[in-house]
């Protein structure tokens, strides 16, 4: 299994675009909002809010597609053979798919962490207070949506029907969920249904890191991170399910 993940991790670095809509990409994207929003609010207060949010909406909704785009690799490796090949190896075939999940764990950490630092060194944001409690967060969300790309994998059959489908669902639960619009600036239908979007747990509980400033082991910040942890163990289940009834199609 870990030779696996080394040829992702080896075929993953030597894409220049793929690493650029991981890493670049989102970069971008939070210096875009950032801005954008910082030039809404005059006080200290206020900037520090749109600076939070703009990280942490940001983050979620560019890792949903990047796990997205990992999920779409399997199709790619099915539809080129490879994946026959693997399971005509010695190699169990749930290797297979839990090395392809470790996979998208060490790339959504990375990501996230890259945009933490970006963060920190030009908007300032401080995580070097808050570490404890922000490693922990950024392997919850991780691991929630690690899942996600592979349980999409399950219902299409060609990667371009991943990116659309990815497309429409990761737009919707960012518009719900917070990631495009904050919660406080919804109508209150919006924030109860909310509640179902993995960007809802994730950025509630970077708020509770660098807005409300809530120390580890407060209940609330940990039962977000409980509930990001279901979400990742049922996406993980439903996407080993979804696998193996995959390798039935093809054996």
């Amino acid at each position: 299994m870990i030779n696996l993940v080394k040829k992702d991790l080896k075929l993953f670095f030597s894409n220049r675009q793929d690493m650029m809509l991981t890493f670049v990409l989102p970069i971008i994207f939070i210096t875009l909002f950032a801005f954008v929003f910082g030039k809404m609010n005059n006080s200290e207060e206020n900037h520090l809010m749109s600076l939070v949010h703009s990280v942490a909406g940001t983050s979620v909704f560019m890792l949903l597609f990047s796990v997205a785009g990992i999920g779409g690799s399997l199709l790619d490796e099915k539809q080129e053979g490879i994946l026959k090949k693997l399971l005509c190896s010695p190699i169990p075939p749930d290797y297979i798919i839990f090395g392809k999940l470790l996979f998208a764990n060490i790339i959504s950490v990375i990501q996230l962490i890259i945009m933490f630092v970006y963060a920190w060194l030009i908007f300032d944001l401080d995580i070097m207070h808050h570490l404890p409690s922000l490693v922990l967060m950024i392997f919850s969300i991780a691991f929630a949506c690690s899942g996600f790309g592979v349980v999409l994998a399950s219902f299409a059959k060609t990667r371009q029907q991943v990116q659309g489908f990815s497309s429409i669902i990761v737009l919707v639960m960012s518009a719900l969920g917070g990631s495009m619009i904050p919660l406080f600036a919804m109508p209150e239908i919006m924030q109860k249904i909310a509640v179902f979007t993995v960007n809802y747990w994730g950025i509630q509980g970077i708020y509770d890191i660098f807005w409300k400033l809530v120390p580890l082991t407060d209940i609330t910040f940990l039962s977000r991170v409980f509930v990001l942890l279901c979400i990742g163990s049922f996406l993980n289940f439903i996407a080993l399910l979804m696998f193996r009834r995959n390798i039935l199609n093809i054996a």
